[in-house]
Formats: structure tokens, sequence, C-alpha cells
């Protein structure tokens, strides 16, 4: 499997990086950007904790992507927050699923298997294999459901499966961490 690319620079002189299959990062829903061709990845799972799910979702989404021959994209901050006051305690204790898990859900998501060879069927799949795993809630299932049902009846085309395969799971050679920071 491919590491990404190595980090290039945009207009800003920031340094942008994709990441290749076999490589996992997780990406909140804050200023994300999602094309046409993977709105179909934008569902938030809701039984889980909303400081989880956008990770959750991210990691799902990316592991799915690799079998329609898409990437995410990592590049500098286009948005500015303001942090209101809060319990960075309250955060911990919400978060403690994403610390306890992710990488047990990380490793399950590079070996899974799917059976379908449509997005659209393997979207649904691996919603059932999370439930069956105890990662998301039966609800969780439904809505995925009733979102695909729903991008259909407005016409979503979903891309297609590459080379019928997708990507064939494995744990990438090299695990490096890529910093463009300037020391």
């Amino acid at each position: 499997p491919s590491q990404g690319t190595p980090p290039s620079k945009d207009k800003g002189g920031y340094p942008s990086l994709v990441l290749g299959e076999g490589v996992f990062s997780p990406a909140n829903a804050q200023a994300t950007l999602y094309s046409y061709k993977t709105f179909w990845g934008t569902l938030l799972p809701v039984t889980v904790h909303g400081r989880v799910s956008d990770i959750w979702r991210s990691y799902f989404t990316l592991r799915l992507m690799w079998d329609v021959n898409q990437a995410i994209a990592f590049c500098h901050p286009f948005a500015v927050q303001h942090r209101n006051p809060h319990s960075y305690l309250a955060d911990f204790e919400s978060e403690q699923h994403l610390y306890l898990r992710a990488g047990a859900l990380t490793s399950f998501l590079l070996q899974w298997k799917p059976i379908s060879t449509t997005l659209i069927g393997r979207i649904e799949e691996l919603a059932i294999t999370m439930y069956e795993h105890g990662i998301l809630e039966i609800r969780d299932v439904h809505l995925s459901q009733a979102f695909l049902s729903d991008l259909l009846k407005v016409g979503y085309v979903f891309p297609e499966i590459q080379d019928g395969q997708g990507f064939a799971g494995g744990v990438p050679a090299v695990a490096g961490v890529v910093d463009g920071r300037k020391h």
C-alpha cells in the first residue's frame, strides 16, 4: 500500500498531505470539506458521543474511500475557532471511547474484507459490522440505510468499486509520522 504523497505546499506555502491506502488519521467535522464524489461519507453516527462520532465517521469513510480510489487530504486551517469556556475533564471523559478503542477499530478496518461488490452495499455492510462489534448501535444501522435510500432517491451516483476488489487489507509497511511544522 501507498504511504501517501509527500507533503506539498498550497498557495499560501503551507504543507498539505494526502494519505495513502492503509494509513488512518482522525478527521473531525469542523472545517471539513467533502466533494460530490465523497458525499456518501458525510453521515455522522448518532449513538456515540458527539465528540466521538466525527472521528469514527472519518475512520469508516477513509476505509471505504480506498475501495473507490479516493483519498483524504489535510491542509492548513482555514477557519478560526473561538472556544467557549468548558470543562476539559468532561471533554476527556466523553472522548474515552476514542482513546480506548481507536487502535482496535483501525486494526479491524485494515483487516476487514467486505463481501459486497458495490459501495452502497459496503457502506451498509460496514454499518452492520460495526453494530455487531459493539462500536455502533442498531439506530445507526437504520440511519445509514435511510441515508443511503435518500441519496438514491435524489439521484446521487455512488462511485464504483475499483477493479472489483478494493483495499487488499493489511498493515502498511512503514508507519511514520508526518510533521510539517517548522521547529
